[in-house]
């Protein structure tokens, strides 16, 4: 299930920085999580933002709430949300995240069946499935230039730019996570 977050104040993200940076622990759901904080610097030595490694145990509902509402606060800090432009950007960045992961589902079924090419004697089958996989990736395209259009309208330019920089740190970030390092 994904939660969508309608209204979301500069006080709630402050809130939720401000924990997100302490070692955390919930008998409840025997959930414990450990955050690092880190400074992310340009090649100048300017710093441009901020990032933080998550080390999550507990049951796989209780670790998602959390990595979203750590999101969350992530976006809203690097992207300098107002309250306003969160009210009216989570709506539509929600609807833009959960439309990505069903089409990112729908690329990994063709390159699945990409793989199994070798196997097919018709080349006409071979040429309509890099068709499906073109048209999954022209389909990815399509859907980023029309959500550029809508956080236009929301944000300013600065903004959106700032929008991709940190929906990349927060991958990179994630994916050390996952690593461990």
């Amino acid at each position: 299930m994904i939660m969508h977050y309608t209204k979301i104040s500069l006080a709630a993200c402050l809130l939720v920085v401000s924990t997100a940076f302490l070692p955390a622990q919930s008998p409840k759901n025997n959930v414990r999580i450990d955050t690092s904080r880190t400074i992310i610097r340009d090649a100048h030595g300017n710093v441009i933002g901020e990032s933080f490694e998550v080390r999550m145990e507990g049951s796989f509902e209780s670790r998602r709430d959390r990595l979203k509402s750590q999101k969350i606060a992530f976006f809203s800090n690097n992207i300098g949300l107002t309250s306003q432009e969160a009210e009216r950007f989570w709506p539509v960045y929600n609807e833009y995240t959960d439309k990505i992961e069903n089409l990112k589902v729908k690329q990994r079924k063709v390159l699945q069946q990409l793989a199994e090419f070798e196997y097919m004697e018709n080349e006409k089958d071979v040429q309509a499935m890099l068709d499906s996989f073109l048209g999954a990736y022209a389909e990815e395209n399509g859907l980023l230039q029309e959500y550029y259009k809508k956080f236009s309208a929301i944000l300013p330019p600065r903004k959106v730019a700032r929008l991709y920089q940190t929906e990349e740190q927060f991958k990179q970030i994630l994916l050390r996570s996952i690593r461990g390092r």
